[in-house]
């Protein structure tokens, strides 16, 4: 109630500002338009008055002037030419028709610390309208940006409500260290943008080279992604409003076997160990009774635990307005985010307040608030697992088809016990998990314009990130057995306020028209730290729910709590930046930053980061000045440094945490101690700055005034001093440190152009395309080492062999390792049958493969032999652990998008493709659903179904495994071998599948009523609108989506157990009044 009437109280303000400025002026009125329509948003500015308005959504306006005989307007909108009118008396009717310019070229971009002229950049920046982000029915920028920037690589770890989104500029470095870019909104660093609304994005640009983001010093190695909200416009109350139902549906579908093929499968696994398997007989019957499963679906489980079809919800309140002095901006929005998988969901509320006041004709004060609170229900496939609904029997066997006797004359129902079955809906209750985290973020900033073009700008920003996280294990589950099998829980709680500091001194100015001078200096401070508490309770009452165990610890038995915090992390920095421009032909840019950080030792504690950039704007030379095709060439070349200091803090100094744990060798039950933060490494005090050097040559073009543009970049960016593990004797009690020996390159190009294809009245279609492409290298690892050996853990120690990624000098990281599938055996591979001993002799020459698929008999798995062999030693044909190799690239060549923007009378259509290619996904959800691994009667993907795989047993159940005539006409038209014969999961080439894809990912169309129409009931605008996402994808990949956990770690894309993306369809509407 508080906050509510401190909002109400503000806004009072305002409208009463606003009233009072108004006196003892004359107000004038008209519309501005183009050759087809009003244009809304134009800024009408009155010359030598500190007065502007902007158009409403017809193109009208009133703006109050002193002296309407010698007033003078000018009025500005983006794509076109500046119009000057003098009223000379004129106080109504005032009509302006705007003409097209030659280009977009005047378009302000913010750029570090400032703004620029789109065509005075010597940067490689990329940038997106907020009007293109809205058109996207999402609930964060970062999903909206996926696949529209050229370079820049979005990726959603997974389809879970509120997953983190990766986002990498043109690949990343750092090999240990983090690789995600600098996010500032509204110059506030933050780290990410899951909880920014898309309508409320004014434009996003992203600095690649290192031109433009050595401004930022220790945090521009990995790009920077600078956002700005849209920001008050003066004008009468404004309300706009954003609503939207959207429909979600699991996106695509395993095909697993049904109960016919599952019993037969399972068959041959229950025979192989014995001939009489009565425990499968009584619960599925004997071969000759399989045909009652045939022509029955089954239970697929899939739909069990997706077949939900969600309804989410969202709502986007906007109210705008204020006088010239005051303006203010506060928005409102609220979601609910149901997930289709079961007991998953997001709900969020976010508030933002924008506060513009002039206070004199030289002092500007700007304030905003964001507040967010965000709640993630459910612990996704940890808890309903998406990999036992695959895996779970399709059928219960007999009981399926037994009629019960209505009476107790031939029936005990006490000797008749109901196996339990996969349950849902009890497996997310007794997995349950709550998350809830609030975030508050406020900036204060003052400008002072000292004198034209001189002004200095002073902010202060804070943040406080306050979250929890609840989990809960009912009985029955892994964790909960572990612990007696009864019921526990995990509770912690993060807090991580943050704060920085700015003051920054712009000056602008020519010297003889022909020299453009604009300078910049500045200094900064950022303050960053975390700190964590956890408790873990257990044995509470077997019946207790997740959410009472979690409000009621104390019924529970406290067993293990801790607490820590990280050295705080200060950065303190001062900048400067100086661009020089000769007769708008001849453009350089100088910039230099130093930073220094207490994540490093005294020593190595400062780093200094200069770039220069020099452009030429050949379409102003005199040789195509007067062209009628080119409107615009420019030739950029750019060279820099920028560092990267998303290190741990305790690199160079160790630090201590406090927890309660049993302490090794003192012999206390429970003990208070410290211990490191850090235990794995030993502290280096000589660490330093990693150090991107990146060279940027670039190519801007626009031709028929601007109907066509677009850039072309070439990069290459080198890392240097890359921090790596790097061996030292164990006496420390340590074996590893990281040091600064590590290098890695990568080189790229991107090409993005847009057109306006066709520009009528009536009638308007824009194309616009993308691509990337970039290739990765490590040039340097510690000293003598030529590759990493590396573990990605997803089955435990139970995979063979489990060391299936590596990383090498002169190669990449991300390399999926392991054996390569030679098929199966098939008779030709066997010299003979002894039916005596029912035994089977291999060929000589040919590879045998028993350490992987048991003793080679007819369609075993088959492997390839890799190493060389010594034909006088039978042993060297048997695989082994080198006979292993790379067999997967997990790094992307290519990836970008294109889509169409189409607009006829009142109707507006958008399709937007993006696509990824030339990479690799380890697809381990198909190893486990091909191989009898844990395998508890287990259900089966289809790949190894009666018509593909290699059968032992004829359709009777026969056993054909002597009989190598008749084996061998059954499986004449088999293509995949027995999957009896794989037991624990193995890193193999056939699990390793190509993950290029082209995607639809967004599919609009839209209508606006007509003016005339939607004012009969109050609206100035009326939008309906209909949205698909995620309606369709090309790809050879046999998962759910290939689009899966890029760019985690040392060992990612790898596809297990992962909540699968979902196929969206919004229906919303959008009002303006």
């Amino acid at each position: 109630m508080i906050i509510k009437k401190y909002i109400w109280s503000i806004l009072a303000v305002l409208f009463l500002t606003g009233g009072i400025y108004a006196q003892k002026r004359t107000t004038v009125s008209g519309s501005v338009k183009d050759n087809m329509a009003g244009i809304p948003g134009a800024t009408i500015m009155v010359k030598n008055e500190n007065t502007n308005t902007v158009t409403d959504f017809d193109g009208k306006f009133s703006v109050a002037v002193a002296d309407p005989e010698t007033a003078v307007l000018i009025i500005k909108f983006v794509g076109m030419n500046d119009e000057i009118v003098p009223l000379k008396g004129r106080t109504s009717g005032i009509t302006v028709t705007m003409k097209e310019s030659n280009s977009e070229l005047n378009e302000v971009v913010v750029i570090g610390y400032g703004t620029q002229k789109r065509k005075n950049l010597t940067g490689a920046v990329a940038s997106i309208k907020g009007t293109e982000l809205a058109k996207v029915p999402t609930s964060n920028v970062a999903e909206a940006l996926t696949g529209r920037l050229p370079g820049v690589q979005v990726t959603t770890v997974d389809g879970s409500p509120g997953a983190d989104v990766k986002i990498r500029i043109r690949g990343g470095g750092s090999i240990t260290e983090d690789n995600s870019p600098l996010i500032l909104v509204d110059g506030f660093e933050v780290a990410n943008l899951n909880d920014i609304p898309p309508t409320d994005i004014e434009s996003v640009e992203v600095l690649k080279d290192a031109a433009s983001t050595a401004v930022y010093g220790a945090r521009g190695a990995n790009g920077v992604i600078i956002v700005t909200t849209k920001v008050p416009k003066a004008g009468k109350v404004a309300v706009n409003i954003h609503n939207y139902t959207q429909i979600k549906t699991l996106a695509n579908h395993l095909d697993v076997m049904d109960p016919y093929e599952f019993v037969m499968m399972q068959y041959e696994f229950a025979r192989k160990s014995t001939s009489n398997p009565t425990g499968f007989y009584n619960m599925y019957g004997r071969p000759s009774e399989f045909y009652i499963y045939k022509g029955n679906k089954g239970t697929d489980w899939q739909d069990e635990i997706f077949g939900s079809n969600p309804i989410a919800r969202y709502t986007d309140i906007n109210v705008s307005g204020g006088s010239e002095k005051t303006k203010f901006k506060f928005t409102f929005v609220n979601q609910d985010q149901p997930g289709v998988l079961l007991g998953t969901g997001m709900r969020q509320n976010y508030v933002y307040l924008i506060l513009n006041s002039k206070l004199t004709d030289n002092l500007t004060f700007e304030y905003q608030t964001r507040l967010t609170n965000q709640t993630i229900e459910g612990s996704g496939t940890d808890g309903v697992s998406l990999l036992r609904a695959l895996r779970e029997a399709p059928t219960a066997g007999l009981e399926e088809y037994m009629t019960l006797p209505e009476d107790n004359t031939y029936f005990d129902p006490d000797d008749y016990e109901i196996k339990p079955r996969f349950n849902p809906f009890e497996e997310a209750e007794k997995n349950y998990r709550n998350r809830t985290t609030r975030t508050f973020n406020t900036t204060g900033a003052l400008t002072w314009t000292i004198k034209k073009g001189l002004t200095l700008r002073s902010s202060f920003g804070y943040e406080y990130k306050y979250s929890e996280d609840g989990r809960f294990w009912g009985t029955d589950t892994k964790t909960a057995l572990e612990n007696n099998n009864l019921p526990l829980t995990y509770w912690s709680m993060t807090q991580s306020p943050r704060w920085q500091l700015n003051n920054v001194l712009n000056y602008g100015f020519k010297v003889k028209e022909r020299h453009d001078f604009q300078l910049m200096i500045g200094q900064e401070i950022k303050d960053q730290e975390s700190s964590i508490k956890f408790f873990r309770t257990r044995y509470f009452p077997e019946d207790i729910t997740g959410e009472k165990a979690l409000d009621n610890l104390a019924l529970g038995t406290p067993f293990d709590n801790g607490s820590n915090a990280e050295s705080p992390n200060r950065i303190s920095s001062f900048f400067g930046r100086a661009n020089y421009g000769y007769d708008d032909r001849y453009l350089f840019t100088f910039t230099i930053r130093t930073d220094g950080s207490t994540k490093f030792g005294p020593d190595n504690r400062w780093g200094v980061f200069p770039a220069g950039a020099f452009a030429w704007r050949l379409s102003n030379e005199s040789f195509l000045k007067d062209s009628q095709t080119v409107s615009n060439l420019k030739l950029r070349l750019s060279y820099g440094a920028s560092g990267n200091d998303r290190i741990k803090g305790d690199l160079y100094a160790k630090y201590y945490g406090v927890a309660r744990d049993r302490s090794v060798g003192w012999g206390e039950e429970n003990h208070y101690y410290y211990n490191f933060y850090n235990d794995k490494y030993l502290n280096n005090p000589n660490v330093k700055w990693e150090t991107t050097y990146t060279a940027n040559v670039g190519l801007d073009f626009g031709f028929f005034k601007e109907r066509l543009t677009g850039t072309l970049d070439f990069y290459h960016n080198k890392v240097k001093d890359l921090l790596v593990p790097s061996d030292i004797a164990s006496v420390s009690g340590f074996t590893k440190m990281m040091t600064n020996v590590g290098q890695t390159s990568n080189k790229g190009v991107e090409f993005a152009i847009n057109g306006s294809v066709i520009k009528k009245k009536d009638f308007q279609v824009d194309l616009t395309f993308n691509i990337g492409y970039n290739k990765n290298k490590i040039d340097k690892l510690a000293s003598g080492e030529q590759e990493w050996i590396l573990s990605s853990g997803w089955a435990g120690t139970q995979l063979l062999n489990d060391d299936d990624y590596r990383a090498y000098v002169g190669g990449t990281k991300g390399l999926i390792y392991g054996f390569v599938n030679d098929g199966f055996y098939t008779m030709d591979d066997f010299e003979s049958f002894d039916a005596v001993t029912r035994t089977w002799k291999l060929k000589e020459g040919v590879a045998n493969s028993k350490n992987l698929s048991g003793d080679p008999v007819p369609g075993n798995a088959k492997f390839k032999k890799l190493t060389p062999v010594d034909p006088s030693d039978p042993n060297s044909y048997v695989i082994g652990d080198k006979d292993r190799k790379v067999i997967g690239d997990t790094n992307p060549d290519f990836s970008g998008g294109f889509g169409v923007n189409a607009v006829w009378k009142n109707f507006d259509l958008m399709a937007f493709f993006n696509f990824m290619s030339g990479f690799d996904v380890y697809n381990a959800n198909k190893i486990m659903t091909t191989s009898f691994y844990q395998n508890n009667q287990n259900n089966f993907s289809m790949d190894v179904g009666l018509n593909n795989r290699w059968r032992n047993y004829d359709d009777m159940g026969n056993d054909l495994r002597y009989s190598p005539e008749q084996l061998a006409k059954q499986n004449e038209n088999a293509t995949m071998w027995n999957p009896v014969s794989l037991g624990r999961p193995i890193a193999m080439s056939y699990a390793v599948e190509d993950g290029s894809f082209l995607r639809l990912n967004t599919l609009s169309i839209g209508y606006t009523i007509p003016k005339q129409n939607s004012s009969k009931v109050g609206f100035s605008r009326i939008r309906l609108y209909a949205t698909g996402s995620n309606l369709f994808i090309w790809t050879n990949y046999s998962g759910y989506d290939p689009d899966i956990n890029l760019e985690t770690g040392l060992t990612p894309n790898i596809d297990y157990n992962a909540y699968p993306r979902t196929r969206n369809y919004a229906f919303g509407v959008q009002l303006s009044f």
